[in-house]
């Protein structure tokens, strides 16, 4: 949740500073890190089950801090953790896509569709953004796996001019 609130995104890459901005943000990192965490197995799993578990509650508490009320929180959070796995597996296509020759950057696309809404021409921040994305991945796949599965994730800095 700290990484998804850095500074850098809302003031430098331009996400908006918004609910649905702060929401995408945290859906990112989440994924990215389920992604990576399925690659150690049954003890990766339950890890990425208890970080899902965390997210459903900050989304509930969220949705209720928001004033939505008992009988709407569930449907809420059902949809956020429906887009957890939705945007992960969107991600990681892009990020396929996005490595083949002859292929524009499909990883900023997608960025640019989820976070924006909008054309990645329009925004300018798409394109560093992915290149954040790619070097998450990059350091989350030579991250120790117990460490990984301990809960101890190190996200590199979310600076700018990447992929711009």
């Amino acid at each position: 949740m700290a990484q998804a609130r850095s500074e850098t995104f809302y003031r430098l890459h331009g996400v908006p500073d918004t609910v649905h901005g702060r929401f995408e943000m945290t859906v990112l990192h989440v994924a990215l890190v389920l992604a990576r965490l399925e690659l150690e197995g049954k003890e990766g799993q339950a890890t990425g089950r208890a970080m899902l578990e965390a997210f459903v509650a900050d989304m509930d508490d969220a949705c209720r801090r928001l004033g939505i009320g008992d009988m709407g929180v569930p449907r809420h959070v059902k949809k956020a953790t429906a887009a957890v796995l939705e945007r992960g597996n969107a991600y990681r296509a892009a990020i396929g896509r996005s490595a083949e020759a002859g292929v524009g950057d499909a990883l900023a696309t997608v960025l640019a569709a989820e976070i924006w809404r909008a054309d990645p021409t329009a925004v300018p921040g798409a394109r560093g953004l992915a290149g954040y994305v790619r070097r998450v991945v990059a350091s989350l796949e030579v991250q120790d796996g117990t460490a990984l599965v301990a809960g101890a994730v190190d996200f590199p800095a979310a600076t700018v001019g990447e992929g711009q």
